[in-house]
């Protein structure tokens, strides 16, 4: 009988195979280890033919949205030097140097080609689609220990050939050209086997397939412990763009990576077919404008008789669906006083257009409604932001579920710890308002910039990449000339900009507490909010509350937060913030909903 190549179990045969006009071959699947391989395995020609042959499919660089540089921004140092197995990329190595990032590229699908490097020699190892070619993964990755230094990371991407979404495949997984197949399982044990370590495991759909993107360090210590597995579910474009470093993605990677310090691993899925095989709990971070997508995930990995806890971040679109349709007509307005006089419709929630007015129930899908509802009936239990969500989330919906408090947060690690100085050097500006957000309707960078307009002693500083092109051109036309537009900041730079300022305005149209007012709030900024949601309950006396349709309520609380916000009240306000609103408190918060869900389960 045929043994595993990798841990020497036992095989059970899948089905016969020929790929490419090769020989017959047979499929065989190990029990032990995971291992889906074909035996026997191709001559080294054969595999480096096949290699190079499937990379079409799998691009080496994706400009939109690129794993490795992500990874790199994330957990690197400057000065780093990391190691790429995979196709060659001229653009990967470009945006590897801006990132100060040493990248030595080679392709290898066997364990001889890395010997010619020394030991501890990389920081980071990245191995990108070829464990699917390699025969003796034992050496390989024997090797891979070798060269990386003591907690350096390695990732890797393979196919998932266990997901829900290759499984309904059936036999097309095995005629691909892909000489191994492995699943999530395979991958975990080859990280705590060769590094000592539990890695995180990223699944999407990409390209026509299923992919899995790992990431974990070389561990010298033990092997962390880990008290439950979580799988996070978020929605499929949440990493969509390389650049779009969005309030939720921050939140849901600074989760995860401090529920790991505190011993709950937690793996994300991006699938729209999610697995919930081998977890004990699935935590779906629920997009608001998107509830289909969260219904169809959370109804897969409830098919495994998982247990859900859903982040709700419920927001009322309704009147932030109106201004979104009509905002942009008054400042196109040309007359002043025709202008004003819809601003101040505006202000006392009177506007109207058509049917369609301020105050009514307007959703810009119809069904929307009824699918929060099946959502909530789903959940074992929900997270919310704030007692004012969960109230208004009963309210609209006429739903309740066992829930728990988790706040919003940012990394005490970053913000608050940089001084004004980066940001100063560069732009030569400080003691200004900042607003930090994506350019869009909703983040009603247009009328704070509106209502500043006549004070152009104040500077502003807009920081965000803009959704729209025609609201980013209306906010440019309506600022005045001391107004700074950045379209990106890495955090360590936004964290400078943040003690550069003195207040951060964002009254946006609705909110889930914004991120951006937390982390700058943490830097000592007076926070100037909007009055919609449930701001009041975490900034207190220290926020500054506007009606975010009325001008004359906007620039008041600007004004009133500058002049107050001396050095005094900064220490006050990074002090409040930093005692409520890091990741260890919200992870503490997290843990304790998950036990209670698991123990209710087992109750």
């Amino acid at each position: 009988m045929t043994k595993c190549r990798h841990c020497g179990h036992s095989l059970s045969p899948v089905s016969g195979v020929q790929i490419r006009g090769d020989q017959m071959r047979q499929i065989e699947e190990c029990h032990g280890c995971g291992l889906m391989s074909i035996y026997p395995f191709p001559d080294m020609q054969k595999r480096n033919k096949l290699y190079h042959t499937l990379q079409e499919n799998y691009p080496s660089f994706d400009a939109d949205f690129e794993w490795k540089l992500f990874f790199c921004r994330r957990y690197f140092h400057d000065n780093t030097k990391a190691l790429h197995i995979g196709l060659e990329s001229k653009m990967l190595a470009s945006a590897f140097r801006k990132e100060q990032v040493e990248l030595v590229q080679i392709e290898a699908v066997s364990h001889e080609a890395l010997s010619q490097f020394s030991a501890n020699e990389f920081d980071a190892v990245f191995v990108w689609d070829v464990l699917e070619f390699v025969e003796n993964l034992d050496a390989f990755f024997k090797q891979i220990k070798r060269i990386l230094k003591p907690g350096g990371y390695v990732s890797l991407r393979t196919r998932d050939a266990y997901s829900n979404f290759n499984k309904t495949r059936g036999k097309e997984n095995l005629v691909t050209g892909h000489l191994n197949f492995m699943g999530r399982e395979f991958v975990r044990n080859i990280y705590r086997q060769y590094f000592n370590d539990i890695p995180h495991c990223f699944m999407q759909e990409a390209y026509g397939d299923s992919m899995l993107v790992a990431n974990g360090i070389n561990n010298d210590s033990d092997l962390p412990y880990a008290e439950m597995n979580v799988l996070v579910v978020v929605h499929h474009y949440l990493f969509s763009k390389l650049d779009d470093a969005t309030g939720p993605r921050g939140r849901v990677l600074n989760t995860i990576d401090m529920l790991k310090r505190k011993g709950v691993h937690a793996d994300i899925s991006l699938s729209n077919q999610p697995s919930g095989l081998g977890y004990d709990l699935v935590h779906l971070f629920h997009n608001a404008w998107e509830t289909q997508d969260g219904l169809s995930q959370i109804s897969s990995v409830k098919s495994n008789n998982a247990k859900v806890v859903i982040s709700t971040i419920y927001m009322d679109p309704s009147e932030t669906n109106f201004v979104i349709n009509v905002i942009n007509r008054i400042f196109k307005v040309h007359s002043k006083r025709e202008r004003e006089t819809l601003l101040e419709k505006l202000a006392q929630k009177k506007l109207r257009a058509g049917d369609l007015q301020q105050d009514m129930r307007f959703y810009a899908r119809w069904n929307i409604e009824e699918d929060q509802k099946a959502l909530l009936e789903i959940a074992d239990r929900l997270i919310c932001f704030s007692y004012t969500e969960m109230r208004q989330m009963s309210l609209n919906l006429d739903r309740t579920r066992p829930f728990s408090i988790v706040y919003n947060s940012a990394n005490e690690e970053t913000f608050g710890v940089y001084g004004p100085e980066i940001f100063v050097d560069q732009y030569g500006i400080k003691d200004f308002i900042i607003a930090a957000g994506h350019v869009e309707w909703r983040k009603n960078q247009l009328m704070l910039l509106y209502a500043m307009r006549d004070i152009p002693e104040i500077p502003i500083v807009i920081v965000g990449a803009k959704t729209d092109d025609e609201y980013y051109e209306l906010c440019r036309a309506w600022s005045h000339k001391n107004t700074l537009f950045i379209s990106q900041l890495k955090h360590r730079h936004l964290a400078s900009a943040f003690a550069a300022a003195r207040v951060h305005a964002l009254p946006s149209w609705i909110e889930g507490i914004s991120l951006s007012s937390i982390e700058s709030s943490m830097c000592g900024c007076a926070p100037v909010v909007a009055d919609r949601a449930g701001e009041i309950e975490y900034y207190g006396e220290y926020g500054f509350y506007a009606n975010p349709g009325s001008l004359d309520s906007i620039r008041t609380a600007v004004v009133s937060a500058y002049k107050r916000n001396q050095a005094a009240n900064r220490k006050k306000i990074s002090e409040y913030v930093r005692s409520r609103y890091t990741f260890n408190n919200a992870v503490d918060m997290t843990i304790d909903a998950y036990r209670k869900t698991v123990s209710e389960d087992q109750s």
